[in-house]
């Protein structure tokens, strides 16, 4: 319970990233501010979760489907607490915020899995 509860808390905080980044630079606002590229970088989100699980050693399909699923969603929950946080006390799904805020957990969450064992 505190590990999910403190992957919540790193999702939001690269969430909070992702937003204040993402926003400031021109190239990332055109980009990174698109339903279809959100719905892009979140299939690989999932895809990458189930290479991580079977990676860690889970050798059935069904629980690195679950692997792969628990860390989107923990990443998806992180990403809304961000948008709340960054529209003050706000939430839109329809806004640019959210989009940025998906993108920097997905983004961040990836290198984090990337550089740590």
């Amino acid at each position: 319970m505190f590990e999910m509860l403190f992957s919540i808390i790193l999702y939001a905080i690269f969430g909070l990233m992702g937003i204040f980044l993402f926003k400031r630079i021109n190239f990332t606002r055109e980009i990174l501010s698109k339903k279809q590229n959100a719905i892009y970088s979140s299939i690989y989100y999932l895809v990458f979760g189930i290479f991580l699980a079977q990676f860690s050693g889970y050798d059935d399909v069904p629980t690195q489907i679950g692997f792969g699923l628990g860390h989107y969603f923990v990443c998806f929950v992180g990403a809304i607490i961000a948008t709340f946080l960054g529209m003050k006390f706000k939430f839109s799904f329809s806004n640019k915020l959210f989009y940025y805020s998906l993108q920097g957990s997905i983004i961040f969450g990836s290198i984090m899995f990337i550089v740590l064992p």
